[in-house]
């Protein structure tokens, strides 16, 4: 049997694999430059992530009011005051009237500027004279059909007071200052004399309007 020749292996073929093996471990690989901008957003969302977001603890840190003054109420920025609108029985006015009235609003909507806002409240029903009235009455009389009349009235002043509520409107007008104020109230009363007139309030009326506002599962 013939034996296999030996393989030659050309010098230089072997030493340039030598060279290139040398040359891909002595290889450092460059990473990509980063910008300024990019290492910038990086610290930028590491720091919001580090920001806890604060939590009010009281109540006092939410609500914009400051104090009550007799005149008008102080806010964080700026003042407000409260006004109440008169309101009428649509139902029983004419078209006429009803058109007129309808124009008179569209106007203070068209010219008045500044911010306000129309709030409708549901307040108890205060039958508290109308009981004084009837518990003098009863003091006076000593006749029995008279004095069962004047129980069952009271009864139901006593049913109305408890279980029925009545639908008020309010207007709130925002200012600056309370000088400033002022004079938008006077705007607001001249917008609406002529179709749903304008009441000045107590303080203690607007603290049960702002309770109310900011308590609605309660009751005054």
């Amino acid at each position: 049997m013939e034996q296999p020749k030996p393989i030659i292996v050309d010098p230089e073929v072997s030493n340039y694999k030598k060279k290139q093996q040398k040359l891909k471990k002595k290889r450092i690989t460059v990473p990509f430059p980063i910008s300024n901008k990019s290492k910038d957003a990086a610290k930028q969302k590491k720091k919001e992530k580090k920001k806890k977001t604060r939590v009010p603890l009281r109540t006092i840190d939410i609500l914009p009011f400051v104090k009550l003054e007799e005149d008008h109420i102080v806010l964080k920025e700026g003042v407000m005051d409260i006004l109440q609108i008169s309101s009428l029985d649509i139902e029983s006015l004419s078209q006429h009237d009803l058109n007129r009235l309808i124009w008179e609003n569209t106007r203070f909507l068209r010219s008045y500027q500044f911010d306000f806002k129309e709030v409708s409240m549901n307040f108890p029903s205060n039958t508290k004279v109308q009981q004084e009235y009837w518990l003098k009455k009863r003091e006076q009389t000593t006749d029995e059909q008279r004095l069962k009349f004047i129980d069952q009235k009271l009864y139901e002043l006593k049913f109305l007071e408890e279980e029925r509520t009545n639908r008020e409107f309010f207007l709130f007008i925002y200012a600056e200052d309370k000088y400033k104020l002022s004079e938008r109230k006077r705007i607001c009363k001249n917008f609406f004399k002529n179709s749903f007139p304008l009441r000045e309030l107590t303080p203690e009326k607007k603290k049960s309007i702002l309770f109310i506002l900011y308590n609605q599962n309660t009751k005054l």
